[in-house]
C-alpha cells in the first residue's frame, strides 16, 4: 500500500490553487478513503464516517442481552443517530462550498486555516452526536443490562477500532481465531483467563490509540500548513507508538493463549495467528514441494533416501527459525516507515532516490531467496540427471515469487513440516496486512455467535465447542 506520506500531503495542501485545498475538505466530507493521506486509518480520515451503522445492531443486542421488545427501540435510536449525523455532515459540506468565494485570492496558508476551522468544529460535534446516542441507549436498559455496558464498550471498540491498524498483526482479533479453532471445552476453560486478559489489555491499548488520534486531529490539520513536514511526521510517530502498543498486546496474547490451550490446540492457534499477522512471511515455500517430489521417486537408492532425509531435517529446523527472524524484521522496521518514507519523498522530489523497502527487509528477502537456492542445489546434488528431470521445477531458481497465498495453509507456519492444506475452512480472503502491503477491507463476520469470554456475545467469538456463554 502507499503509506500516508505526510510530505506529499503537505505539498498538496500548499499548492497555489485555493480551490485544490478546498477540494480536500470536500473529499474528506464525502470520501472516507482519504485516510491514506492523514496519518493512517482513523483520526482525521474517519471524521465523516458515522460511529454506528445498522449493521452494528447485533453487537448491541447480544452484548446487552436486550429483550425482543427493546430491539425496535434501539433500531429507532440508531436511525435517529444516523439521520442527525448525515444532516450535520451535510452542513459541513455546505460550509466548504461557501468557502470557495472567501478563498479567492487568499494565500494557501490562509486557505488551510479556512478548511481547518469547520473540520475541528465538526470533530467536536461528531463526538457529541455519539455520546447523545449512547446516553439514549443507556436510558432504555434495566439495571442488569446496564452492568453489561463495559462489555459492550469493549466489543464496539474491537469492531470499530481494530480495522484502523497499520502494522502487521495490529488488526488481529484473536477471539475470532478462537471461534474458528473450535477447541474442546476443557481447552477453552483452561484458556479463559488468558482470553480475558487479552480482552482487557487490547481494549486499553485501543482506547489509548483512538484517544490520541482524536486529540491530535487539530494539530494534524495545523501541520498541513507548514512546508516542513517535520511536525507532521512527529505527530505520526506519536500515533505509531500507540500502534506498536496494540501490536505488542497481540504478540504477547498469541503466546499466552497458545500456551494456555495446551499441546493439542495451542500450536494450531499460534499457526493461524501468525498466518494472519505476517502473511508475507508465513506462506508456502518453494523447497518443500521439491523434497516431497524427490522422496517420492521410485528409483531412489538407500544412500539417496538417507541424504534427502538429513537435508530435509536441516531445512525443517533452519527455515522456521528464519521465518521468526523475518517477522521480527517487520516488527522492527514498520514503526519507522512514516519518517523513512517522508525522507524518500523528499529525495524523490530532488531526483536522488527511488522508492524501496526498508534495507533490513530487502536484506532478509535476499537471505530467504539465497536459502531457497541453496537447498534446491543441495537436493539436485543428491539426484542423478534422470531423477532431476522427473521433478517439475527442479531447474528453476530458488527465488520466492512473492505472489500472495491464501491464509490457512499450515505449511505457511510449519514451513517444511506441512505440505497439505490441513484447514481448508480457514482459507479466507481476510488477512492481516502490514504497513508494507496493500490494504484490503477487513472482513466483517457475524456478531451473533456465542462466546466464552467476558464479552461473551457479539464480536467476542468462542474458544471452543460447547463452552458456556458468560454474560
Amino acid at each position: 500500500m502507499n503509506l500516508p506520506n505526510l510530505h506529499q500531503t503537505f505539498a498538496f495542501l500548499r499548492a497555489p490553487i485555493a480551490a485544490t485545498v478546498l477540494a480536500l475538505g470536500a473529499a474528506l466530507a464525502t470520501a472516507p478513503a482519504a485516510d491514506a493521506q492523514f496519518g493512517g486509518r482513523g483520526g482525521v480520515a474517519q471524521l465523516f464516517v458515522p460511529e454506528y451503522l445498522s449493521r452494528d445492531l447485533p453487537i448491541f443486542v447480544d452484548s446487552l442481552q436486550l429483550e425482543e421488545w427493546q430491539r425496535p427501540i434501539l433500531e429507532a435510536l440508531l436511525d435517529d443517530y444516523n439521520t442527525n449525523f448525515n444532516t450535520a455532515a451535510d452542513g459541513v459540506r455546505q460550509a466548504f462550498t461557501g468557502l470557495k468565494d472567501a478563498a479567492a485570492g487568499t494565500s494557501p496558508d490562509k486557505v488551510i486555516e479556512l478548511v481547518q476551522g469547520p473540520l475541528v468544529r465538526w470533530s467536536t460535534e461528531k463526538i457529541k452526536l455519539r455520546d447523545d446516542f449512547l446516553a439514549n441507549v443507556k436510558s432504555q436498559l434495566s439495571d442488569s443490562q446496564a452492568e453489561l455496558w463495559p462489555a459492550l464498550e469493549r466489543a464496539l471498540r474491537r469492531e470499530k477500532s481494530l480495522p484502523n491498524g497499520e502494522l502487521s498483526g495490529e488488526t488481529l482479533n484473536l477471539l475470532f481465531l478462537l471461534r474458528e479453532l473450535e477447541a474442546s471445552p476443557a481447552a477453552a476453560d483452561a484458556a479463559r483467563n488468558a482470553v480475558e486478559e487479552y480482552e482487557t489489555n487490547l481494549d486499553a491499548a485501543l482506547a489509548a490509540r483512538e484517544e490520541l488520534m482524536q486529540r491530535l486531529i487539530s494539530m494534524q490539520l495545523s501541520a498541513m500548513s507548514n512546508p516542513d513536514p517535520t511536525s507532521g511526521v512527529q505527530l505520526a510517530e506519536q500515533i505509531m507508538a500507540k500502534r506498536v502498543a496494540v501490536r505488542d498486546v497481540q504478540d504477547a496474547s498469541i503466546k499466552a493463549i497458545a500456551s494456555a490451550l495446551g499441546d493439542e490446540f495451542g500450536p494450531q492457534f499460534e499457526r493461524r495467528a501468525l498466518q494472519r499477522a505476517f502473511p508475507q512471511v508465513y506462506r508456502p515455500d518453494p523447497v518443500t514441494p521439491l523434497f516431497e517430489a524427490a522422496e517420492a521417486l521410485p528409483d531412489l537408492t538407500d544412500d539417496q533416501k538417507t541424504s534427502l532425509k538429513a537435508l530435509r531435517d536441516r531445512f525443517s529446523s533452519e527455515y522456521p527459525a528464519f521465518q521468526a527472524k523475518f517477522a521480527d524484521g517487520y516488527r522492527l522496521t514498520e514503526p519507522r516507515e512514516p519518517r523513512r518514507r517522508t525522507e524518500l519523498a523528499k529525495n524523490r522530489g530532488a531526483g536522488t532516490s527511488k522508492y524501496s523497502e526498508a534495507p533490513e527487509i530487502e536484506a532478509l528477502k535476499k537471505e530467504r531467496d539465497d536459502m531457497f537456492a541453496k537447498y534446491r542445489e543441495e537436493i539436485a546434488a543428491i539426484l542423478n540427471e534422470t531423477q532431476k528431470q522427473a521433478i517439475p521445477g527442479m531447474d528453476k531458481k530458488g527465488v520466492d515469487s512473492g505472489d500472495p497465498t491464501p491464509v490457512g495453509i499450515d505449511q505457511n507456519v510449519l514451513g517444511p513440516g506441512a505440505s497439505q492444506v490441513t484447514d481448508p475452512s480457514n482459507v479466507k480472503p481476510s488477512r492481516e496486512v502490514g504497513i508494507n502491503e496493500e490494504k484490503k477491507p477487513v472482513e466483517r463476520r457475524p456478531t451473533n455467535a456465542g462466546g466464552t469470554s467476558s464479552d461473551s456475545k457479539g464480536t467476542s467469538g468462542s474458544t471452543g465447542k460447547g463452552s458456556k456463554k458468560a454474560g
